[in-house]
């Protein structure tokens, strides 16, 4: 099993040594919808090579769980799909389509969570030269969604806070110019809960946050659904868990008090 941040699964890549995966390949789409049955339950992402050079990839199916915090626990899931091609070579400049089937077992009575990971395949390399090989991997958001189902967000907790997030350094700098940097952030801390059957994407719809400001007096502001998913992602919340999130707010404001009203 691997674990991993869900803004980073969903956003695009796992990579190693920093590497941006823009450089080498573009995978669309990057979220997925599917059904149990029908013609809903296959879908297709497109991978597309944009070096001069072959590429191999494959991809592989895991099932997602995410907690409060945003891990993300990946499981091997190739026996709930077919996939094909499984690998494959993409010529340079060329574009691969993957095809992917649910294979419906028991009726599903939620929606479910499930990645797509587009992984390069590493190629052996000629020992006596000393080279660093990049290994991408992109996964894609994968949701299959039964008739019927809906979402039902409910906010649990809203509070304001100040909060500090170290910046890895630049692994691009000189070693010696390489310094980890300390960020103060204004925020808001909200936890939500969905206790509805489907999914619900916190980043894909609009917020309303009210408050009191520090000096005492009203604060409200309207945010559309744009502006939150620069903030927190697809903001993925399965059904019947939870996810706390931080939403910057640049308005010093008082702890408590603080009310989010979702949609719009």
């Amino acid at each position: 099993m691997f674990r991993k941040s869900l803004m980073l699964a969903v956003a695009a890549a796992s990579l190693a040594l920093g590497a941006a995966p823009s450089e080498a390949a573009r995978v669309t789409p990057m979220t997925v919808e599917m059904s149990p049955t029908g013609r809903g339950s296959t879908a297709r992402i497109k991978v597309t090579n944009s070096e001069n050079r072959n590429l191999p990839v494959e991809l592989r199916m895991y099932r997602g769980d995410v907690n409060e915090a945003g891990e993300l626990m990946l499981t091997p899931a190739d026996d709930k799909f077919v996939v094909f091609p499984p690998q494959v070579v993409i010529s340079p400049n060329a574009q691969q389509v993957f095809r992917i089937q649910y294979l419906p077992g028991e009726p599903l009575t939620k929606s479910e969570v499930y990645y797509a990971a587009v992984t390069q395949i590493p190629v052996d390399l000629d020992p006596a030269i000393s080279r660093i090989q990049v290994v991408m991997r992109f996964n894609v958001l994968v949701n299959v969604v039964p008739d019927g189902s809906t979402p039902d967000p409910v906010v649990t907790s809203a509070r304001a806070l100040v909060r500090e997030t170290v910046i890895p350094p630049d692994e691009k700098l000189p070693v010696e110019e390489q310094k980890a940097k300390t960020v103060t952030e204004k925020g808001i801390e909200v936890r939500i809960e969905n206790r509805g059957t489907r999914f619900f994407a916190a980043g894909r719809t609009g917020w309303t946050i009210a408050g009191t400001r520090e000096d005492g007096t009203a604060f409200s502001e309207s945010r559309t659904p744009g502006r939150m998913s620069d903030a927190i992602g697809f903001g993925l919340v399965p059904p019947g868990g939870a996810r706390v999130f931080f939403v910057p707010v640049d308005e010093p404001l008082r702890a408590e008090g603080v009310k989010i009203t979702l949609g719009g």
